[in-house]
């Protein structure tokens, strides 16, 4: 061990796996060398990783990928650098914290930057390991939602057959303002001011599009639902009044022609 001190000291950390690799095999320690490997790579994360001959040197002695990038994982989310830590996070497949970060920390900028694609691809990344990952309904999975429901109301021919009729899209628009906001709900004081708005803007977006197919083809009584539905949105007060407003000239509208 004197000799993994000293080149550590010196800041030779591949040499230093390499020793700690060639050690004897000790049955009373059978796990050893890999805690060894993992401690250096965690302590001396800035060392190894800014030098790319080390970095490839311990990936060509057979230290699992995985070590590597949970370590810079470690190592970028505590230095503040969370973009690059969720790249980490997401190449040693730690999904529950690629979830938190993905959630708290990242996506609500980036979807305020209108980085969709982006948000797309860490978002289905994750959803083949959804079971692994606590709140993912009302979590990622909010993400993934809206960008199916928004294609599906926003194209002519519907790809989904449940969404052929205004009440379906009704129907479909109504739970997803149901889950934003048990998401509010359930992350609580960990979503910053930011993800609010992005939740708010979601829920803007999907509430137009949903009204603005409700037209004359439509019945009032399920044109008043779509206004029902959007007032359940996490919506700013003032495009919530902008609605109401316009829920009632259409409900005047309504009376007038019963009367009539």
């Amino acid at each position: 061990m004197g000799l993994v001190s000293q080149l550590l000291c010196v800041g030779q950390c591949h040499w230093a796996i390499y020793v700690v690799i060639h050690m004897p095999h000790r049955d009373d320690f059978p796990y050893l060398q890999a805690t060894l490997i993992r401690e250096i790579l965690f302590q001396y994360c800035e060392a190894w990783s800014t030098q790319e001959l080390q970095r490839q040197f311990i990936e060509d002695l057979g230290v699992p990928s995985a070590w590597l990038h949970e370590a810079m994982a470690v190592y970028f989310n505590y230095y503040g650098d969370l973009s690059k830590a969720l790249e980490h996070f997401l190449e040693c497949r730690n999904w529950q914290k690629l979830h938190s970060i993905f959630m708290t920390s990242v996506t609500h900028s980036s979807f305020l930057y209108a980085e969709h694609s982006e948000i797309w691809r860490l978002a289905t990344s994750m959803e083949d390991h959804k079971s692994e990952i606590e709140d993912w309904d009302l979590g990622a999975g909010i993400y993934i939602s809206f960008y199916i429901l928004r294609r599906s109301l926003q194209e002519d021919n519907n790809t989904m057959s449940e969404m052929d009729t205004l009440e379906s899209k009704n129907d479909a628009c109504r739970d997803f303002f149901g889950r934003l906001n048990k998401s509010l709900a359930v992350w609580g004081s960990r979503l910053p001011v930011d993800a609010r708005v992005a939740y708010s803007r979601m829920a803007e977006e999907i509430g137009n599009l949903l009204l603005s197919d409700s037209g004359e083809d439509s019945t009032r009584g399920v044109q008043l639902s779509c206004f029902d539905t959007v007032f359940t949105a996490p919506l700013p007060e003032d495009r919530r009044s902008f609605h109401l407003q316009n829920a009632v000239s259409l409900f005047t509208c309504y009376l007038s022609e019963t009367v009539s």
